[in-house]
C-alpha cells in the first residue's frame, strides 16, 4: 500500500493478501476511495470490510462492479449518500450503515430483495424514515429494518411510478392535444388555401365572361352601326330615287313647257301682224292641241308622284 495526497493507493496484491477465504477487511485504513477496479478482479471476495475509513460517497462503478458482494460493512465512515443505482447490488444480504451521515437511502432499495440484515443507527434520517428504520439493538431488530425499508422503498417506488405515469400521460394528452391543434391548423391553412384558390378561379372565370361580353357588346355596336348605316344608305336611296325620279317626270315637262311657251310667243307675235295668215291659224290649233296634252302629261304625273310618296 503507497500513500499518495488524500488517497490510498492500493495493488491487487496487497489486496490478495488481505483476503481470507472470501472475506476482505480494509478497515481502519484511511480509505478515501474505494478501489473498486481492483476490488472487481476479486470475485471470491463475497464479504467487504470498509468500516473506519473516511469514505465521504461511493463512486458510480462500486455498484455495477461489485455486484457479487454479499455482506457490506460500511460502519464509521462519512457518507452523505449513496449512489442511486445501489440496487444493483442485488446479492447484498448484510448491509451495516452505522454512524455515517445519511439522511436518507436511494429509492432503489426496494430492489435489494436478498437483504435480511440492516443496521442504520446514529444517522441523521429524515422524520419520515426514523419509524420505518426503528432500533437495530438485536438480530430481530435489524432483520425488521431491513424488511421494513425495502417495503417502505417499494411503496416509495410504486406512488414515483405512479406520479411518473401520471405525467407520461400528461405528457400523452399534451402531446395528443399539440398533435391535434397542429392537424387543425394545417387542416385549416389547406382549407384557406383551397377557398384561396378558387376565389382566384371565380375572379378569373368573372374577368373571362366580363371580357367575352364586352367583346360581345362592341360586335353588336358595330353591327348595329353597320345596320344603322346600311338602313341610313336604304333610306337615302329611295329618296335619291324619289327625287331623281321627279326630276325625270319634271324636266320633259319643263322644256316642252319652255318650247310651248317659244312657240306661243313667236306665234303671237307674228300672227297678231297677220290675224287671217292660215298658217298662224295652224300654228294656234296646234298650241291648242299640244297645251292639251301636257294637261293630260301633268295631271299623270302628279297621281304618280303621290303614289310613290305613299
Amino acid at each position: 500500500m503507497a500513500a499518495g495526497k488524500g488517497e490510498t493507493k492500493w495493488t491487487l496484491k496487497e489486496l490478495k493478501d488481505r483476503l481470507e477465504g472470501n472475506e476482505l477487511d480494509l478497515s481502519l485504513s484511511n480509505i478515501t476511495k474505494v478501489p473498486v477496479q481492483l476490488l472487481s478482479s476479486l470475485p471470491k471476495a463475497t464479504v467487504l470490510d470498509l468500516s473506519c475509513n473516511l469514505l465521504v460517497n461511493l463512486q458510480d462503478p462500486f455498484c455495477t462492479q461489485l455486484t457479487h458482494v454479499v455482506k457490506l460493512d460500511l460502519s464509521k465512515n462519512q457518507l452523505e449518500e449513496l449512489p442511486a443505482d445501489f440496487g444493483r447490488l442485488t446479492r447484498l444480504r448484510h448491509l451495516d450503515l452505522f454512524q455515517n451521515r445519511l439522511k436518507t437511502v436511494p429509492v432503489s432499495f426496494w430492489q435489494l430483495t436478498s437483504l435480511q440484515w440492516l443496521d442504520l443507527k446514529d444517522n441523521p434520517l429524515d422524520s419520515a424514515l426514523v419509524p420505518v428504520v426503528g432500533d437495530c439493538l438485536d438480530e430481530r431488530q435489524c432483520r425488521n429494518c431491513a424488511k421494513g425499508v425495502v417495503s417502505y422503498m417499494r411503496a416509495v417506488n410504486s406512488e414515483l411510478e405512479r406520479k411518473r405515469q401520471e405525467q407520461l400521460q400528461q405528457q400523452r394528452k399534451l402531446e395528443e392535444a399539440r398533435r391535434l391543434q397542429e392537424e387543425q391548423e394545417q387542416e385549416l391553412r389547406r382549407r384557406k388555401k383551397k377557398e384561396e384558390k378558387e376565389r382566384r378561379k371565380r375572379e378569373y372565370a368573372e374577368r373571362q365572361a366580363s371580357r367575352k361580353q364586352q367583346q360581345e357588346g362592341g360586335g353588336q355596336e358595330e353591327e348595329a352601326d353597320t345596320e344603322e348605316k346600311a338602313n341610313g344608305i336604304a333610306s337615302a336611296t329611295p329618296e335619291k330615287h324619289r327625287t331623281t325620279g321627279s326630276y325625270c317626270y319634271k324636266l320633259p315637262f319643263i322644256i316642252i313647257m319652255l318650247s310651248v311657251i317659244a312657240v306661243a310667243v313667236a306665234t303671237y307675235f307674228y300672227c297678231e301682224s297677220e290675224p287671217t295668215n292660215q298658217l298662224c291659224r295652224d300654228l294656234q290649233t296646234r298650241v291648242h292641241q299640244v297645251e292639251t296634252v301636257i294637261r293630260g302629261w301633268v295631271a299623270v304625273a302628279k297621281q304618280m308622284a303621290v303614289g310613290q310618296k305613299e
